[in-house]
């Protein structure tokens, strides 16, 4: 029976997105959103980002699939959504810059 494995989310900054990641996670703010994708900020840069009914938190964490879109750079199919309205927002970001 053949089995599939998954590769693990990888923490990014929108700004270092590129071909070749696919599961990814992204932390900030959403800035617009519609019933079917919203857009995120992370303070790098800003990506849409595909998932029905997006949330109302103040800052939060996606986890999805990077897919590239000609000439627009890229989108990301949100798999799920955490709520991340409580941490630490500068605190987050220095150790996410530490560990990249």
């Amino acid at each position: 029976m053949p089995q599939f494995i998954r590769k693990p989310y990888a923490e990014k900054f929108i700004r270092d997105l590129k071909q070749g990641d696919i599961q990814i996670v992204l932390a900030g703010m959403i800035i617009s959103k519609t019933d079917q994708d919203f857009f995120l900020d992370d303070g790098t840069g800003q990506i849409r980002c595909i998932f029905e009914h997006a949330p109302d938190y103040a800052y939060l964490r996606v986890f999805g699939t990077l897919i590239p879109v000609a000439g627009e750079g890229f989108t990301v199919q949100v798999d799920f959504v955490q709520d991340f309205s409580t941490i630490d927002k500068q605190l987050y970001q220095r150790l996410k810059k530490l560990l990249s």
